[in-house]
């Protein structure tokens, strides 16, 4: 699809240089995409709406559009787990779906925290603050 951002890598990290935070960074070919990042009841799988399990007591939404996070033969194009976290805040991230242009994100997160989405450049990524 002409104009879709692929995803490449997820990482996580725990800052404690000045106040203390969880960050999610999602790195693209093909620059950052659109995005939503929300707290939700529970996330759902995309297509077939099956609830994702995940730890924590608060879940937050991920969606990227237009984006995808395999290649045209349908190979997985992320050079990192599609699974993480551990830390104090963001307890668990799954990626939940790639759907028609959508790329899914679920993240466990131990409480409902503040956040903030932050767009990054060389390379293109989306790095998500949450608060610790």
């Amino acid at each position: 699809m002409s104009g879709t951002s692929t995803v490449v890598a997820m990482r996580v990290s725990h800052h404690t240089d000045g106040a203390s935070f969880d960050r999610l960074v999602i790195e693209f070919r093909g620059g950052v995409p659109g995005y939503d990042v929300r707290y939700v009841p529970e996330v759902r799988s995309p297509g077939q709406g099956e609830v994702v399990p995940l730890a924590g007591r608060a879940c937050l939404e991920v969606v990227l559009f237009p984006a995808v996070s395999h290649d045209v033969a349908g190979s997985p194009t992320l050079r990192t787990p599609r699974t993480g976290g551990g830390l104090p805040t963001l307890v668990q991230y799954r990626l939940t779906g790639d759907y028609e242009g959508y790329v899914h994100l679920g993240l466990g997160v131990r409480d409902r925290v503040g956040f903030r989405v932050l767009t990054l450049s060389n390379p293109p990524r989306l790095a998500i603050d949450l608060a610790g």
